[in-house]
């Protein structure tokens, strides 16, 4: 069975953030991507995210995209640049492998 190298990046991001981050991922051209809602966790500045009920804007979402290693070394830029702009971002790069090459 042929299997075939990509990356996939992992962005966790206030809500408030989720269509710049879209934006980012789209120019820098991946072809599709996830996002997951109500995203929160504990770390080292306490609990963050939709917990206790927590406003819409400050909830966290999860946005993951699964790409070529080319296109992920652009969206992982755009997201260093993103990072200089103060908007806190969780970012996590995983090399999997995939069945289908031409999907991703």
């Amino acid at each position: 069975m042929q299997m075939f190298a990509k990356k996939r990046i992992s962005i966790i991001v206030e809500n408030t953030y989720r269509d710049k981050i879209i934006r980012l991922l789209e120019e820098a051209g991946t072809t599709g991507f996830t996002v997951y809602r109500n995203i929160y966790g504990k770390g080292r500045h306490g609990i963050k995210g939709d917990y206790g009920g927590l406003s819409e804007f400050s909830a966290n979402v999860e946005i993951v995209t699964i790409t070529s290693p080319e296109v992920a070394e652009r969206v992982l830029r755009g997201l260093q640049k993103t990072i200089e702009k103060d908007i806190v971002l969780i970012v996590h790069v995983i090399d999997v492998s995939v069945l289908r090459n031409d999907h991703f």
